[in-house]
């Protein structure tokens, strides 16, 4: 059964911006990310990870699960996974932008998620990212936006609203074309018929 509300997951990596939890939310503590929530006087609903980069939940606390160290997928994963067994299709992952490995590998679970028809949004530094596999995407950004294709070839790429449009245009994952656009404060929408899409614009507001 799918829920309404969003999973929020929280990594280990230092992030400025506020999450502000509505009736329905559910946060998720990946290993380190617990110190982050609990610093901001909140307390996770679930915690997971092999707890290399923050000690585990003592007994009387949140529920959590340990994993081992050496395992396939990473903390993030995990906690992403447990939010889709409890049936979320919305995620916003914080603390997830830091070292260039683990970033890329948190752009893959958002392209995981967008093939399974699932939404996830990373946020940290300032910006907020996605990744589109088909459809079109309305938002009205302020500042840069970037597109890249994360598929060799991304068709009826269509941007409209900003600064530079396309129309029915091809991305490849070799060239940059879609690099550094930028948002006139109106609506806006990117959108393909074919590919993936890696979107990313400048979030103005330390609140999502």
């Amino acid at each position: 059964m799918e829920r309404s509300g969003i999973c929020y997951i929280v990594g280990a990596a230092p992030f400025t911006e506020r999450i502000t939890l509505r009736d329905g939310d559910f946060l998720i503590a990946a290993d380190g990310g617990r110190d982050a929530i609990l610093q901001r006087g909140m307390k996770p609903d679930l915690t997971v990870g092999d707890f290399d980069s923050g000690e585990a939940p003592g007994e009387n606390e949140e529920p959590f699960l340990r994993f081992p160290v050496a395992k396939d997928e990473t903390d993030t994963a995990l906690a992403v996974r447990e939010g889709i067994k409890r049936g979320y299709a919305y995620f916003m992952l914080y603390g997830c932008v830091g070292s260039l490995d683990h970033t890329l590998a948190n752009i893959q679970l958002l392209h995981g998620m967008a093939k399974a028809g699932l939404h996830g949004y990373l946020v940290g530094g300032g910006w907020v990212s996605t990744v589109l596999t088909h459809g079109t995407m309305r938002f009205a950004p302020t500042g840069r936006v970037s597109v890249f294709s994360l598929a060799d070839v991304s068709k009826g790429v269509c941007i409209r609203g900003l600064e530079y449009p396309l129309k029915d245009a091809c991305l490849t994952s070799d060239t940059p074309l879609g690099v550094s656009n930028r948002g006139r404060g109106e609506a806006a929408e990117i959108g393909l018929n074919e590919g993936a899409l890696f979107v990313t614009w400048e979030s103005a507001s330390e609140e999502m």
